[in-house]
């Protein structure tokens, strides 16, 4: 993921002016992106999976961020849960409610919208900015989803492999100490016989 990061940054951000900056949610990428000084950490977000993942908490992260970073388009960089041995690295891009109303106003996407009913006093500005906030929240909780489920993919999967290399180990000590106590029982019986056949003689 770090490195899809420093992708998406340097691709995003060619000028000085239009720079990337990164909030971080989890402690292993802070460490590896703080090695290079180009990248500006904004803000960092930790200890978010020690109560279970939901929506109230991601809405809150969201709300922090809403108030700490200036964005024109946020861009959610996770792990996307492809099967339990395999996950995708994957971009989700969400605008600002400013960029919304530019691109509106231009007639693009956004502007199609205005085809629908919508109920309230609401204006445009304060609609897209309610649809902006909640995208960045839905599309935020979804990847935090994707990235926990991920994880305990790899968890498993790295479990499943310990506890067949575990067995394999087990088998090969047992075959090994069984072959000691079968030598051990062979070099006795030859000396009992051996013994016997001496007195014998």
């Amino acid at each position: 993921l770090v490195k899809h990061s420093k992708a998406v940054s340097a691709i995003s951000a060619p000028s000085e002016e239009n720079k990337s900056v990164f909030v971080i949610m989890g402690e292993k990428a802070k460490l590896q992106l703080q090695r290079d000084p180009r990248n500006v950490i904004e803000m960092t977000i930790a200890d978010t999976q020690k109560v279970g993942i939901n929506f109230t908490q991601t809405s809150m992260i969201v709300d922090e961020i809403l108030k700490n970073v200036e964005f024109d388009a946020a861009r959610i960089i996770y792990n996307r849960f492809n099967s339990v041995v395999a996950f995708v690295p994957t971009v989700s891009t969400v605008l600002s409610p400013e960029t919304l109303l530019k691109e509106a106003a231009e007639g693009g996407s956004a502007s199609q919208l205005a085809e629908y009913e919508i109920e309230g006093e609401e204006g445009q500005e304060e609609l897209f900015q309610n649809l902006s906030e909640f995208q960045l929240a839905s599309t935020l909780y979804n990847a935090q989803l994707e990235n926990a489920c991920s994880e305990q993919g790899a968890r498993m999967s790295a479990m499943d492999n310990s506890s067949r290399n575990a067995s394999d180990m087990l088998g090969r000590l047992t075959l090994s100490y069984n072959r000691s106590r079968q030598a051990t029982i062979t070099t006795e019986l030859i000396e009992i016989i051996s013994g016997a056949a001496a007195l014998e003689g």
